[in-house]
């Protein structure tokens, strides 16, 4: 079979097609494996559904760091599973298998607020169908879709203290990028330097000013995706 379309290279735009399409198809498919899985599935197919939605953003990352090794464009100062997201693909099974609600915790902040910006301010040069761009919006995607399914499906609450879990795990994973990127001569996170392409971190000021301006606007937007539980939690006292 020819896979040379998969090494095509035509430019990513946002909020293109490339863009709006891979969002459009995969939320939908997660919408209804959601649906499904609430409605008509028993608690066993629940779970194993649950495994294979935290293992999906994993391959996905796997692929990616096998092509780049194999056509020999890997670098050890950008490729790693260092970057937020390809962290949490690396973290989503292990939170499955070890049933740690503390990660499962941080996870629905860290997705939610970080993995959620990335997919709609994508770092990304290649438009579809190519191999970057494909692998990118299944594990980012995937990986929003995984935390719905946590609360929807399986039932798990967020509380307060989760999110604090995850804005200080954050803080310490902050401080572990500086000292790799200050090793490595780097920029995992983005702690040294802003993306090359157009995010959010473009109107927070200068480096390091928006070290600062982001953890501000972390902590609003933590509130902003835990507020669905304060307020349950309001009505229930009530």
């Amino acid at each position: 079979m020819d896979f040379s379309f998969l090494f095509r290279e035509t430019p990513f735009k946002a909020w293109s097609a490339d863009h709006i399409a891979p969002i459009a198809i995969i939320f939908i498919g997660g919408a209804l494996a959601i649906f499904i899985s609430k409605k008509w599935v028993n608690d066993r197919q629940q779970h194993i559904f649950l495994l294979f939605l935290s293992t999906i953003p994993l391959l996905a990352l796997f692929f990616f760091m096998g092509v780049q090794l194999a056509i020999g464009i890997f670098d050890y100062k950008e490729d790693l599973p260092i970057h937020v997201c390809r962290l949490l693909a690396l973290i989503a099974p292990w939170t499955y298998w070890s049933k740690n609600k503390t990660w499962t915790g941080i996870i629905y902040f860290w997705i939610l607020v970080g993995t959620f910006n990335a997919v709609l301010t994508p770092d990304l040069q290649q438009g579809f169908p190519h191999w970057e761009h494909l692998t990118y919006f299944i594990m980012h995607i995937g990986l929003v879709i995984l935390p719905l399914y946590y609360i929807i499906v399986m039932g798990h609450r967020i509380t307060y203290k989760n999110l604090w879990n995850a804005f200080i795990a954050a803080n310490i994973m902050l401080i572990i990028s500086l000292v790799i990127n200050w090793l490595m001569d780097a920029n995992y996170m983005y702690t040294c330097a802003k993306p090359p392409v157009a995010t959010l971190l473009d109107v927070l000021g200068p480096w390091p000013v928006y070290l600062v301006s982001v953890q501000l606007i972390g902590l609003s937007l933590f509130h902003l995706v835990y507020l669905p539980f304060y307020i349950r939690g309001r009505f229930r006292k009530s």
